[in-house]
C-alpha cells in the first residue's frame, strides 16, 4: 500500500510503501473432532465384589451400555441385582434383602471429548429405580425403666424406591479394546415408600446408609466402523508423444 500523505495530512516529496500482514492466527474449534456416532461401551460394574472380600456384606452388580455421542456426550443405561445379609456395627437389627433388580438411567460428560476415546474423564448424572423386599430381624429394643428387652422381627415389607446419583469418573484403555473405568457416585434419594413405617437400611443399586459409592468396572468397547474413502482410484496413463 503507497502513502502519499504523512500522519498530519501533508503531502510526500516520495511515496512511502507500507507492508502490512494479515493475521492468521486460527480460531479455536467449538465443533466435536469424531462423527455423532462414535461407538458402544459395554461394561460390567463389579467394585462391591472388592469391597466384599474385606468383609463387606451388602453389594451391587450391574452390567451397563452407553453409546459415544462426537465422543462428547455418553447416553448410559445400568441394569443389576442388588442383595444384603447384614447386622450393621451400630444398628440393633440384621437386615436381609435377596438378589433385587434394580436401573439407572442418565448420560456421562467427556471433558476429553476433542483427544484420544481411549481415555475419558467426566462427569455424569443418573436416575435410579428398584422395588424390592427385605426383611429386618432380630430387632432388640432396651428398655432402660424396667431394665429390659424386646426382640421381634419384621418380614416380608416392600419398597419402591427412586433416587439419583451424580458421579465423576474415569476411563483408561489397557489393551485393544478392552478397558478399565472407576467412578465415585454421591446418591440423593427421590421417593422411598415405607411399609409398617419402615425405612429400608439398604437399597439395589444405591447401597447401605453411606451417601458416597465406589464402582469398578471392565469394559468392552465396539468402535464405530471406519467409513470407506469415497475417492475413486484412477488408473494413470501416459501420452503418447
Amino acid at each position: 500500500m503507497l502513502h502519499y500523505y504523512d500522519k498530519h495530512g501533508e503531502p510526500l516529496d516520495e511515496p512511502v510503501l507500507f507492508l502490512a500482514t494479515l493475521d492468521t492466527v486460527a480460531k479455536v474449534r467449538s465443533k466435536p473432532n469424531f462423527p455423532l456416532y462414535n461407538g458402544i461401551n459395554v461394561g460390567v460394574n463389579f467394585g462391591d465384589l472388592i469391597f466384599m472380600a474385606f468383609g463387606q456384606k451388602h453389594a451391587s452388580f450391574d452390567a451397563w451400555a452407553n453409546v459415544s455421542l462426537h465422543n462428547w456426550f455418553f447416553p448410559t443405561l445400568e441394569c443389576g441385582l442388588g442383595f444384603a445379609d447384614d447386622t450393621p456395627a451400630r444398628g440393633n437389627f440384621t437386615y436381609r434383602t435377596r438378589p433385587s433388580f434394580y436401573a439407572k438411567l442418565g448420560v456421562n460428560y467427556n471433558f476429553l471429548y476433542k483427544s484420544n476415546p481411549d481415555y475419558q474423564v467426566y462427569l455424569g448424572l443418573r436416575a435410579g429405580f428398584s422395588s424390592f423386599s427385605y426383611d429386618v430381624t432380630d430387632v432388640t429394643v432396651n428398655s432402660d425403666y424396667w431394665d429390659e428387652s424386646q426382640r421381634f422381627d419384621l418380614k416380608g415389607l416392600k419398597c419402591t424406591s427412586f433416587y439419583g446419583e451424580a458421579l465423576a469418573g474415569l476411563q483408561v484403555r489397557i489393551v485393544s479394546h478392552f478397558s478399565l473405568g472407576w467412578s465415585v457416585r454421591w446418591h440423593f434419594p427421590f421417593h422411598i415408600s415405607k411399609d409398617r413405617e419402615s425405612k429400608p437400611w439398604f437399597i439395589p443399586g444405591y447401597g447401605g446408609s453411606e451417601s458416597f459409592g465406589m464402582t469398578v468396572s471392565a469394559i468392552w468397547t465396539i468402535p464405530a466402523r471406519a467409513k470407506e474413502s469415497a475417492e475413486a482410484t484412477t488408473p494413470v496413463t501416459s501420452a503418447a508423444p
